[in-house]
Parts: C-alpha cells; sequence; structure tokens
C-alpha cells in the first residue's frame, strides 16, 4: 500500500479501527485549513493553549465534510 492508498483509506475510513486511523490521519497529515482570522476555525478566538489532538482533528474532520471553496 502506497502513501496515498494508505491515506485514501483512512479519510474513508476503510480501515477497522473504530476511527482512530481516520483521526490520527486527519491530525497528523492534514494542516490547519484555517487562518488565525477565519470564523470557520474551531480555535477561532479561543485562548492560547486552547487547540489539543482532539479540538483539532475535529475541526479538521468537519473541514473535510465542508463544500469545497471555489474561492
Amino acid at each position: 500500500m502506497t502513501n496515498k492508498e494508505y491515506i485514501i483509506a483512512c479519510l474513508n475510513d476503510e480501515i477497522d479501527d473504530g476511527g482512530a486511523s481516520y483521526e490520527a490521519c486527519a491530525h497528523y497529515y492534514i494542516n490547519c485549513p484555517y487562518t488565525t482570522d477565519d470564523s470557520r476555525a474551531a480555535c477561532y478566538d479561543k485562548p492560547l493553549g486552547f487547540t489539543n489532538r482532539n479540538v483539532c482533528s475535529a475541526c479538521k474532520m468537519a473541514w473535510l465534510e465542508e463544500e469545497a471553496d471555489d474561492e
């Protein structure tokens, strides 16, 4: 399995591990899709140190499920 195939399998949640690979893939392989002033970010307007793996992974997974921004 290539890295590309692994990431696709993780993002399609095809690996039977209760979603752990999906979360890990979002956390480790996807950079934050937002800028610091984007209100869609889970950490927007939150205190420094608010973010952690759970917050960032959930935010990235929500971004993955959104319609593509064509701007």
